[in-house]
């Protein structure tokens, strides 16, 4: 089964009434939809915001739910200039930028005897691309990082990013690392809601943006789980 993660129920602000929802569940605190895709089914958990959270709520989608295939989707923070509000990122590489453990010979942002960069499923990528390429937004694939601080003008200074991150999050990095552990296929799928280069205050960004983000967001999640129910890549792809 494809499960999808996303952090906020404000980040699909239309889809659930829009789906026909077959069964819902509360495992853990995460609310859990299973939703209907032509003759098959898909499961949507909303983690809460946070690695902590979203790792749990992927656990809960692979151990209870026999999920295969893991697609983060959600709102973005942009650290490039060049991309915008509503621009779509689906990164090939996901990191962290709030670890440091040098101390003891890890590399910065790297977990202790886990990769500095965790890769997405190529395969999962290219499909997904098929649909989103079709799209009117700009498309970004560069390197997105995560860690459990809101990034803004205030606070960027404080960490050191990779100089390959366009993008940052709270989720995706958790999100890749559980799936990695238990190999599963994992893909990730964001949508920018603010930016440090065309704001002073990427809060009041969000705010503001993340309706009609999450209207893109409901599009996005609607549109990749008919698509790859359809083409049956729920039972082939492997990692």
């Amino acid at each position: 089964m494809i499960g999808f993660v996303i952090a906020l129920s404000s980040e699909t602000p239309t889809l659930l009434k829009k789906m026909t929802y077959v069964h819902t569940s509360v495992v853990n605190n995460h609310e859990v939809y299973i939703l209907k895709f032509l003759d098959d089914y898909a499961c949507l958990i909303y983690s809460g915001v946070g690695k902590v959270n979203a790792a749990t709520a992927t656990q809960i989608l692979i151990d209870c739910f026999k999920t295969n295939i893991v697609i983060n989707v959600g709102s973005c923070g942009s650290l490039v200039a060049n991309l915008k509000v509503n621009d779509i990122v689906i990164p090939n590489i996901v990191g962290y930028y709030d670890v440091d453990v040098t101390a003891f010979g890890y590399g910065l942002n790297q977990v202790p005897k886990q990769p500095i960069d965790f890769l997405t499923t190529r395969e999962l990528n290219e499909k997904i691309l098929d649909i989103i390429k079709l799209y009117p937004n700009s498309l970004s694939h560069g390197k997105l990082v995560s860690g459990d601080t809101f990034i803004n003008q205030k606070n960027i200074n404080k960490f050191n990013f990779d100089e390959k991150a366009v993008a940052v999050d709270m989720e995706s990095a958790a999100v890749i690392q559980t799936c990695s552990k238990n190999k599963i296929s994992c893909a990730i799928i964001k949508v920018v809601s603010d930016s440090i280069f065309h704001s002073k205050q990427n809060n009041t960004d969000w705010n503001k943006n993340i309706t009609d983000v999450g209207k893109l967001i409901d599009l996005i999640i609607n549109d990749v789980a008919y698509f790859l129910i359809y083409n049956n890549q729920n039972k082939i792809l492997k990692v």
